[in-house]
């Protein structure tokens, strides 16, 4: 029963750092996505520090919110740098 609430845990923790990732890659400056990026990140380090606690996965809390935290990183970063280069082709596309 513990892992498939670990399953489903992860596949929203995809679905977050996708979601914030594209929101983050429309904002205009890139100094502006990063902290947004890594504001994600530590929000989601927070929040599955937690409920890891809450979850019975307490011995493993430290270790997954920071496995949680790097994940998500890289995935939002990835959707919003390709957020921001499919934004920049429709504005070259469309003057």
């Amino acid at each position: 029963m513990h892992y498939e609430y670990l399953f489903w845990s992860m596949a929203a923790l995809v679905a977050a750092a996708l979601a914030g990732g594209a929101v983050c890659g429309r904002l205009r400056a890139v100094k502006h996505m990063v902290m947004g990026v890594v504001a994600l990140a530590a929000a989601i380090f927070a929040a599955v520090l937690l409920l890891a606690r809450q979850g019975g996965f307490s011995d493993l809390a430290a270790m997954l919110s920071i496995a949680a935290f790097m994940f998500s990183l890289v995935i939002a970063a990835a959707a919003s740098l390709l957020t921001r280069r499919i934004l920049q082709r429709r504005r070259a596309d469309h003057p």
